[in-house]
């Protein structure tokens, strides 16, 4: 029996959201119900919610009759976080909002127009579960970074987390110090053919020389980056691989961007696209896109989101660390401490049908709405083993693949990722999930990765006041990364990089990235203060 695959438990991402085309299609049958309407909306652009459908024998309309709503998402017409931000403006939010952008999670906290969770659930649903068991540490964290507990945090893991659901297997527990779905990885089959093993693929000549022997196969992509998210995962890689820190000599936070490694992040990426090994139309390429072309079998080398790429991790090895060619050392920032989650769910004050709301929210955060939200259906998504652990069928898998259709593990705003990996049964030799986790893990436990603890570092951007000038040189700082980084990459020679990468250095420092620098720096230091520690330079 094939258990299910980690590929689908580790979201942290990197899944999730496109609405349905309108009211019609994302509410079927509802005038056969009464039951009450609640509206939700998400800023994660490639999640595709499936259409909400009351009949018997449904994942959607189970979750019906046990909290008597039904849930209507929200369309995302342009940028989400501009149309979410309007929308906090107008005083139209929907009854659920489910972010990840840092800035839009800060408007939010301070906007004064969502419930803190704890009011909302004492108000509406005082019996709830997660008044009782919401891990402690994570509930801190998230009172820490906003002032009060404000929100639901997705894909919940911390130590006491893994306390109140402990896991089945020792490999979940490495998954969570070590776990990344951002990873280099190398079709087997390939290397095969090509007479490459993955034990010579270690460092940035040994890379580009295997690119180089694939690319005189004509049927043979060397290299297939991220699509249109390869900012945030194949260059966030490199990025790591080759050493980008975030602090400087004197111990101060520092924009990676503003790194020397960087470059050399950049550099690689640059020659690579110069010499053919992946094509620009990688870079906007679709998630649905850059599948397809997997699935076709000609790919040698992904480097990103691992998640995102719907392959049977069997058939994949990944190699770790790039060695970069100045000898530098690879990073690898792991929180020590409970992290916020990745998509942060609120309830909007003026929410209509708050009793069905608090009802909701309590359903998908319980242990019987997540096994049914994310496994199905007993007896046919998943069996029991002897111990009462699950493990999935072949059509329980192909179900979560297809959560579009099936339902099933399609609601990751309340995924438990601690829970999950106390129920599922342990690794079986030879599995996709043993690959998977082997996968994730080859760079983290790479013994020339070296690891800081980046709680000290992740919820800078929450510091800065909505409004205020440093969320301002926020915005055109990352907007001049999206704009400027494309350009440093896919210069037509290293004459015109250099060019490109001082423009970069020189509009960052237009968009008054120093500034932003020493006002997070605060924040940073504030934190080392707090933890007792701080980030050691390493390069």
């Amino acid at each position: 029996m094939r258990k299910i695959s980690m590929l689908y438990l580790l979201l942290a991402g990197i899944f999730l959201l496109a609405g349905c085309s309108d009211e019609t299609a994302s509410i079927q049958k509802e005038e056969e119900t009464d039951y009450a309407r609640v509206t939700l909306f998400s800023d994660v652009e490639f999640w595709h919610p499936p259409a909400w459908d009351v009949s018997e024998g449904t994942i959607t309309g189970e979750i019906s009759r046990k909290t008597k709503a039904v849930v209507d998402v929200k369309n995302i017409i342009g940028d989400p976080d501009k149309q979410l931000s309007l929308m906090i403006v107008n005083n139209e939010l929907p009854d659920i909002i489910s972010v990840t952008n840092s800035t839009v999670i800060n408007q939010l906290v301070t906007s004064g127009k969502v419930w803190k969770i704890d009011e909302f659930l004492e108000e509406y649903k005082p019996d709830s579960h997660l008044l009782d068991n919401m891990p402690e540490d994570i509930r801190q964290e998230l009172v820490q970074r906003d002032g009060a507990w404000y929100v639901l945090p997705s894909h919940v893991n911390s130590p006491d987390a893994r306390s109140l659901w402990k896991a089945s297997d020792k490999r979940y527990d490495e998954l969570a110090q070590y776990g990344d779905n951002l990873a280099i990885i190398w079709n087997k089959e390939l290397l095969e053919k090509l007479g490459l093993a993955v034990e010579n693929l270690q460092t940035e000549e040994q890379v580009l020389a295997a690119f180089e022997r694939a690319g005189q196969q004509p049927d043979v992509i060397p290299l297939l980056v991220d699509g249109d998210s390869w900012q945030e995962s194949t260059l966030a890689f490199l990025a790591n691989t080759f050493g980008v820190e975030v602090v400087d000599e004197e111990g101060n936070y520092i924009d990676p961007a503003l790194q020397a490694e960087m470059k050399d992040a950049l550099y690689f990426f640059h020659t690579v696209m110069q010499r053919s090994y992946a094509d620009i139309n990688q870079m906007s390429m679709s998630n649905d896109e850059v599948k397809g072309v997997i699935a076709g079998g000609n790919v040698l080398c992904f480097i990103g989101n691992v998640a995102n790429t719907a392959i049977d991790e069997r058939e994949w090895v990944s190699s770790g660390a790039i060695r970069p060619a100045t000898g530098k050392t690879s990073v690898a920032g792991r929180s020590d401490h409970a992290t916020t989650g990745w998509i942060n769910t609120f309830i909007a004050k003026d929410c209509k049908n708050p009793e069905q709301i608090a009802d909701f929210i309590d359903y998908m955060t319980s242990e019987d709405g997540l096994l049914l939200w994310c496994y199905g259906e007993e007896g046919k998504h998943y069996h029991c083993d002897e111990d009462g652990l699950l493990e999935l069928t072949e059509e329980g898998l192909n179900a979560r693949v297809n959560y579009t259709q099936s339902g099933v593990f399609a609601w990751w705003m309340f995924a438990n990722t601690a829970w999950e990996r106390s129920v599922l049964a342990p690794f079986e030799e030879g599995s996709v999930d043993e690959a998977s986790y082997e996968i994730t893990t080859a760079y983290a436990l790479d013994e020339d990765t070296h690891i800081y603890d980046s709680a000290l570092v992740s919820d800078l951007s929450e510091t800065l006041l909505p409004g205020s000038i440093y969320e301002k040189m926020e915005e055109n700082v990352e907007e001049w990364k999206r704009t400027q980084f494309p350009r440093v990459i896919l210069a037509e020679n290293d004459r015109l990089f250099e060019q490109e990468y001082q423009n970069l250095l020189s509009g960052l420092a237009e968009r008054q990235i120093y500034e932003l620098d020493s006002k997070k720096n605060d924040s940073y230091q504030k934190n080392c203060s707090e933890y007792g520690k701080k980030i050691e330079k390493m390069n």
